[in-house]
């Protein structure tokens, strides 16, 4: 057998042990061969039946990992996963003796919730992004002070939710593709998509983890709202500057009723935003068109948001600035912002008492690494959107702080 091989120029470097390791050497030569000469056809001929077991095995190796493959994700999907636990409850004070004991008999008792969220990433090419987000919770929108429900929705935090009215029910709460075009622009389409991934720049360094989820809005929960739908955006950058602008329908997956991507009944949001941004400092700016009657702004004094349910637009413009010192130490970072919103109604809506002008503005610092534990910490204090002018021109009476 070996003088065989050294005839055929196939020879190994290590002992043939058996007949199949002899046909796996063959295997081997016979790939790497132009031309077969006699020696290789006597060797093919000797161990044929073994050559032929050998490259069985191989075929049923070789499918086995493909079924391995296709079971398994793609090595460019990552899953991540968020579980938020709440307990707590609400006090709740004030003088109309009988309005606060019906308040404190629906709202103020200790409760328990969750919120889950389960996030899948895709990238095809390495630098765009498929983001699927699953959701689910039992902190409802309406029984839950934690969830925005009772006489203000400013106790709503930021992890509560509810897949519609269904509690522990999972959801596609997220649903959008980005992806690079030339060499400073990116693009976003989604069809469940928010404002936040289509902003060129983030507005506030506050907060690293979440309370409220008023803190999370820059001071400007007019021009940073929660609007969620069908849209997309652009987003431009060079250097330490930034452009983007984005349009979101909130019923853009609705095509009845005057609703839809584009309709007077579709509860939009259009967005332009500009930022600056320096290694611990920047500055943004931001124009946005709200279409009211949807819900999309949503903490504001109870005066104010009763204004934002009457047809119209109201056009909130937000200014927000950061600081954060170049090393973590004892200096918290700085991070400031105020929106101003004027809202404009529809010819058949009685303007009598409704809002015009209204205003917002938050201050808030943070440790990001405290004692260099990797631990944050951080305090907040702002008003809500409250009423500054009414369409006569008189001053409301409208007032309202929140702290975390």
């Amino acid at each position: 057998m070996r003088e065989l091989f050294r005839k055929a120029d196939c020879a190994s470097t290590q002992p043939l042990q058996d007949r199949y390791q002899a046909a796996d050497v063959l295997h081997q030569c016979l790939e790497n061969t132009v031309t077969m000469t006699d020696p290789l056809w006597r060797l093919l001929s000797e161990i044929q039946s073994e050559l032929s077991a050998l490259n069985l095995q191989i075929e049923r190796v070789e499918q086995r990992t493909t079924e391995l493959e296709n079971l398994g994700f793609s090595p460019t999907t990552k899953l991540r996963g968020v579980s938020s636990f709440i307990l707590g409850g609400n006090l709740f004070s004030g003088s109309d003796a009988d309005l606060l004991s019906s308040i404190r008999s629906s709202y103020g008792a200790l409760q328990s919730g969750y919120d889950q969220k389960l996030t899948l990433r895709t990238s095809f090419t390495g630098k765009d992004l498929l983001n699927i987000r699953l959701r689910g919770g039992n902190l409802d929108t309406s029984a839950d002070s934690f969830g925005g429900g009772g006489p203000s929705k400013l106790s709503e935090l930021e992890v509560a939710f509810q897949q519609s009215r269904s509690p522990d029910l999972i959801g596609v709460n997220r649903a959008w593709y980005q992806f690079p075009l030339g060499k400073n622009w990116t693009i976003t389409l989604g069809s469940r998509v928010n404002q936040t991934v289509m902003l060129g720049m983030r507005p506030s360094l506050y907060p690293e983890d979440t309370v409220l989820d008023l803190f999370t809005q820059a001071g400007a929960s007019g021009a940073y709202s929660s609007n969620l739908g069908a849209g997309g955006g652009v987003i431009w950058e060079q250097g330490s500057f930034s452009a983007s602008a984005n349009y979101i329908a909130g019923r853009g997956n609705e095509g009845s009723g005057g609703s839809g991507l584009i309709g007077e009944e579709f509860g939009s949001s259009s967005t332009l935003q500009l930022g600056y941004a320096r290694q611990n400092w920047g500055v943004v700016a931001a124009v946005v068109a709200i279409e009211n009657g949807f819900g999309i702004i949503d903490y504001a004094s109870p005066f104010t948001l009763r204004s934002f349910e009457q047809p119209g637009i109201t056009t909130s413009t937000a200014l927000s600035g950061y600081w954060q010192p170049s090393e973590a130490g004892w200096l918290p970072s700085v991070s400031l912002g105020w929106g101003w919103n004027s809202t404009r109604y529809r010819k058949e809506v009685d303007r009598q008492g409704l809002v015009a002008i209204s205003q917002s503005w938050t201050v808030a610092i943070q440790w990001s690494d405290l004692f260099n534990t990797g631990t944050a910490m951080g305090a907040a204090v702002g008003q809500p959107i409250f009423a500054t002018a009414l369409v006569s021109g008189t001053s409301p009476d409208d007032a309202g702080y929140v702290m975390e």
